[in-house]
């Protein structure tokens, strides 16, 4: 911005009469193209790292945008509730669809900004990265597709993203969550890892942490999960989901690399939260559905896994998403994945730590 200033003075200088004599003016229409041409190439070149986007608030209701950063363009919608007001900052959840999907195919599924809505609760719709005849994919580390091949930034375009938010409309900045299923789930977990700054809760569906390459002996560590403050997590998972095994190993489905344990993946939680050992976990649940809670966590954050036993690659409470043929299971209508996300953004802020 500082630049982009200093560009508009330099273009008002040459151009204001009033700084020049009359046979000056009189050159400087005859030149002036050029001057346009210029600055306009000035400001190309010195832009910020990230480009796109309109400016001022973004207003109440759905608008569209995108960023783009190292040459990629990444297009997402940001829905703002009528309650976001600069007295009355709001929740922000960040919503990242499964691989192959998209963010408006999530959103008729999952329906988290349709319920978000009714709770005053923003949301950031993002679309993951594909080339030509590719499936929309999250670079999430060890997965997926298109985005993980040509290692995509999206921890750096998704930060992007939350800052421009941040500094359009009144956004609570104790509560940002990242909430993805499949490989939306990955990258939320990657963003838990890596943009702790901005992402104060996960919420994972189907998912893993997949942060070490499996196809290697011994495996090779992608990124360390090591996020500067601690990052509140909750879990869904199906134990009849055969595209993401709970017990890891190979998927069904079109992406069927393998994967981990989700028990590792909440290791890796507990470590970097600093929650007690697994002796102290709460186990609640009756029937189908489980509930762990990690105890003794840093900050009073929550780490959370949620396991119901006849679900398959679905999003919890959600009817409309049914789990495809190829992936085993049913849907669960015993936990709605969305309220318990919305429950944890409500009473679980992060604390400040200065």
């Amino acid at each position: 911005m500082d630049c982009l200033n200093t560009m508009t003075q330099i273009l008002a200088f040459a151009i204001d009469p009033h700084r020049m004599s009359r046979p000056a003016v009189r050159r400087c229409r005859g030149v002036l193209a050029h001057c346009v041409i210029l600055v306009t190439l000035l400001l190309g070149a010195c832009g910020d790292e990230t480009s796109g986007g309109g400016v001022g608030p973004y207003p109440v209701g759905q608008s569209a945008d995108s960023i783009t950063l190292n040459g990629v363009t990444h297009t997402f919608s940001v829905f703002v509730p009528a309650a976001a007001e600069p007295n009355n900052p709001v929740p922000l959840i960040v919503s990242l669809h499964g691989g192959g999907g998209s963010a408006d195919d999530f959103e008729q599924s999952a329906q988290v900004q349709a319920d978000a809505e009714a709770e005053g609760i923003a949301v950031i719709r993002v679309n993951g990265y594909a080339t030509d005849n590719d499936l929309l994919t999250w670079n999430a580390g060890y997965c997926c597709g298109a985005a993980q091949r040509d290692n995509v930034d999206h921890v750096g375009a998704i930060g992007a993203i939350i800052d421009r938010v941040e500094s359009r409309a009144s956004i609570d900045a104790s509560r940002v969550a990242a909430a993805g299923h499949s490989n939306g789930g990955m990258m939320a977990y990657r963003l838990g890892c890596q943009l702790s700054d901005r992402i104060t809760h996960v919420a994972a569906s189907a998912a893993y942490l997949v942060n070490e390459d499996l196809s290697t002996d011994p495996p090779t560590t992608l990124f360390a999960c090591a996020p500067s403050q601690p990052v509140s997590v909750i879990h869904f998972h199906g134990l009849q989901d055969a595209c993401a095994p709970f017990e890891g190993g190979e998927g069904a489905g079109v992406i069927n690399d393998e994967r981990p344990p989700v028990s590792d993946t909440i290791a890796q939680m507990r470590a970097a939260n600093q929650c007690a050992d697994a002796s102290s976990d709460v186990v609640t649940g009756a029937g189908e559905l489980e509930r762990r809670t990690l105890a003794g966590c840093a900050a009073d954050r929550v780490v959370q896994l949620n396991t119901v036993d006849s679900a398959g690659h679905v999003w919890f409470g959600s009817p409309q998403y049914a789990s495809q043929p190829i992936c085993e299971g049913s849907t669960t209508m015993l936990l709605s994945a969305n309220q318990e996300i919305f429950s944890l953004l409500r009473d679980n802020p992060r604390q400040s730590t200065e």
